[in-house]
């Protein structure tokens, strides 16, 4: 029975962040400044920036009548084990100190791929009894994502 779904699994993503601050997200980083920020990280979640609503109703109008305005910024979360001297988490925390951009880039197993301009918002970290120091970047994101389709197959393979 062939599978129908279609899902993309998380096990062996690596996610970087740029090392220097960056002013595009077509900013070409070179790989010794990619700093792995998936070795520390367990949940990066994403959230897309919401379009205000613009009221164009009028006297005539049957029903409230709407218009998309300008695009938000978007969010991503990091969540993970928090160290103080991971390059990834002080790529960051160096960009909250001076609020400058950093790209960031998500690579799953797969070949798919997404690249953001982000800033950071917050950095946040917490420990507890017997337990491991976990941490939080709340990362406004700058434009919209861009999304990277694996490499095709080589044809007659």
């Amino acid at each position: 029975m062939a599978r129908k779904a279609k899902y993309q699994l998380t096990a062996g993503t690596i996610v970087w962040v740029s090392e220097k601050a960056v002013d595009d997200i077509t900013a070409m980083v070179p790989e010794e400044e990619q700093n792995k920020i998936s070795t520390t990280s367990k949940e990066i979640s994403y959230t897309g920036g919401q379009k205000s609503d613009l009221d164009v109703t009028v006297l005539e109008s049957d029903e409230q009548e709407m218009e998309n305005g300008l695009r938000g910024m978007g969010e991503l979360t990091i969540n993970g084990n928090w160290k103080p001297e991971d390059a990834g988490q002080d790529s960051l925390r160096a960009a909250d100190a001076d609020d400058s951009l950093r790209l960031m880039a998500i690579k799953f197993k797969s070949g798919n791929g997404v690249k953001l301009l982000v800033q950071v918002r917050q950095d946040s970290w917490n420990v507890a009894q017997n337990g491991v120091a976990s941490g939080t970047f709340n990362l406004r994101v700058i434009g919209k994502p861009l999304y990277e389709p694996a490499p095709a197959a080589p044809a007659g393979g």
